[in-house]
């Protein structure tokens, strides 16, 4: 019996585990000197609840934050958003121009040989460890 009720919490587990997927993970390049760049993936929501991303953490840079485009009067800025909602059984493509993690105060140039490292935090308590990210020219 106790062997049961073990093997029914791994599996729960291991379907909780499951309720968010990062694909396609990027960092953009920078020139030497530069300040900031930008993280871009789809974060797929395989659960059947709304799932916000609420955090992330680069080995990379100082500061993360989440960021949006907004387009006013014929010019297009970004700002800081306290969160990215990803609906159940649907996916959020953070791409240029739309949803996308800064990174501020890099430590270091992101050049095509840096891979980087992310920790994301989610509202169902999850969290995602993205190991070497590769970077990419735009």
């Amino acid at each position: 019996m106790k062997k049961l009720l073990i093997l029914n919490a791994l599996f729960i587990l291991n379907l909780w585990a499951h309720n968010i997927e990062i694909k396609n993970a990027f960092v953009r390049q920078t020139p030497p000197h530069a300040q900031n760049s930008a993280v871009f993936f789809t974060i797929y929501n395989h659960s059947d609840q709304n799932i916000t991303l609420i955090n992330a953490q680069s080995n990379i840079s100082q500061a993360s934050e989440l960021h949006t485009h907004i387009h006013k009067n014929h010019q297009t800025f970004m700002q800081k958003i306290p969160d990215l909602l990803i609906k159940a059984h649907s996916s959020l493509d953070l791409k240029p121009g739309s949803y996308h993690i800064m990174l501020l105060k890099l430590k270091k140039s992101i050049t095509p040989d840096t891979k980087i490292n992310m920790t994301l935090q989610f509202s169902n308590h999850q969290t995602i460890e993205l190991k070497n990210i590769p970077s990419k020219e735009f």
